[in-house]
């Protein structure tokens, strides 16, 4: 009993307890009485009486009327001999996958946060509904009709943490067996796939599609990862008769549509189907804050009448405040006007590297692509050689890239370099070649 940091009746405990483990207190023997033991040690009553109850609950001792506090077996397991360290996981943060500070004005998001907390606080003491905040909600369904064409109801639109959360709430709603998808996939949506046992179909063209049967198709119509390419008209009428024939739903991942440089934004599939078969999904993550991890789905109307019967079921994964937040910057204007500075900032940040590039390649050791849309460039090399000595590099100097499998070929994200050090880190970058 001689820590001293802490109160009185819990060393008596701690104490009491320590004799019991060591089996210095025998089982079914009894101990002293409040009354007597408080008298012993000079203390209060009280102190054992909270001491004693303490072990009670525990189960160290029990009470018998008129024969006091009892003594119980307590079967002590051995101490493992296992070494409760692991191995951390490291995350790398590579710089030139962020967004640089100019991206983003935070000090007038900081201001509309304010606002929230101002003028909306008795919202911030009730729960989050399950589907997304109504504002929000509201302000993503003028936002998708007027940027793209797509008409729905406010409460089709489902808010969740990322789309890997939206489509675990759709595949816990439907009964489905496959998706196809055009290869390369989106690895996280297919993750989702393959762990609720989905029999994944990759395929190389939307004509290779069209000729099988699947529950889903999972594509970026309006911008193909990596290379930024858009399925053309006569291809979307496909796969919306497909759809239609096959009784098979569209899962539409309209990312980075605006992201267009050279050309205007392309029309949804949504738009083009009015809503049939078609799941429209939507992110915030690459217009707004990568930190903010929030998207969005719009339930076509059979879906969502099986969805309505089975909200209650979901907990919603982002706070109330960042997105009531998110409503008041969209309803006055702000994210219009920042989307604006964004596509300006990033078409100049593309050219800055696409003429770089350009200038670099004098011995023609690589080609470009994918360049006319998207946050990256892709790179073909020749040889392996260049294409080594490009990844060295890049390591060198901590940059993020991704190989594509069974090629020369390298993604390399540019949405994290300042314009002004764009020349000189592509200098440093194919230095060697």
């Amino acid at each position: 009993m001689e820590k001293l940091n802490i109160p009185l009746y819990q060393r008596l405990y701690e104490d009491i307890k320590y004799k019991i483990r060591r089996n210095e207190y025998k089982k079914n023997s009894k101990l002293e009485s409040i009354r007597s033991l408080a008298k012993r040690l000079d203390i209060s009553t009280t102190t054992v009486e909270k001491a004693y109850n303490q072990l009670l609950i525990e189960g160290y001792i029990t009470s018998i009327p008129r024969s006091g506090y009892i003594v119980l077996a307590v079967d002590l397991l051995e101490k493992s001999t296992h070494n409760p360290l692991v191995d951390p996981i490291i995350t790398p943060a590579y710089p030139n996958t962020k967004l640089t500070n100019d991206l983003f004005d935070i000090k007038n998001y900081k201001a509309i946060v304010n606002k929230v907390i101002n003028y909306d606080s008795d919202k911030l003491y009730t729960e989050c509904d399950p589907r997304g905040e109504e504002e929000l909600r509201e302000e993503i369904r003028k936002y998708v009709l007027s940027e793209r064409d797509v008409k729905c109801d406010v409460n089709q639109i489902i808010i969740g943490a990322g789309i890997q959360n939206l489509l675990l709430i759709l595949l816990n709603i439907t009964d489905k067996k496959s998706v196809a998808y055009l290869s390369p996939a989106f690895k996280k949506a297919m993750n989702v796939f393959k762990s609720y046992g989905y029999t994944l179909k990759p395929r190389k063209t939307i004509k290779e599609i069209s000729r099988i049967k699947a529950d889903y198709l999972y594509l970026s119509p309006s911008n193909i990862y990596p290379t930024g390419e858009v399925i053309k008209i006569k291809e979307r009428n496909d796969i919306i008769k497909w759809s239609k024939q096959n009784d098979a739903f569209i899962i539409e991942d309209d990312y980075n549509f605006f992201l267009r440089y050279n050309s205007y934004t392309v029309p949804s599939i949504h738009s083009y189907s009015n809503g049939e078969n078609v799941i429209y999904m939507g992110s915030f993550s690459k217009t707004f804050l990568p930190s903010m991890r929030l998207s969005f789905m719009i339930l076509p109307v059979p879906l969502y009448n099986i969805y309505k019967n089975r909200f209650s079921d979901f907990s919603q994964g982002v706070s109330k405040l960042e997105q009531l937040t998110l409503a008041r910057f969209m309803k006055e204007g702000c994210f219009r006007r920042h989307t604006k500075k964004l596509y300006n900032l990033y078409k100049e940040k593309n050219e800055a590297i696409t003429s770089s590039l350009i200038r670099q390649n004098k011995h023609n050791n690589f080609s470009i692509r994918g360049n006319d849309s998207n946050l990256h460039v892709i790179l073909d090399f020749k040889t392996k050689y260049y294409l080594d000595t490009f990844i060295r590099n890049c390591d060198r100097y901590s940059l993020g890239y991704e190989k594509i499998n069974g090629s020369n070929s390298v993604i390399f994200p540019y949405s994290g370099i300042e314009t002004k050090n764009i020349k000189r880190l592509i200098k440093d970058l194919f230095y060697n070649m």
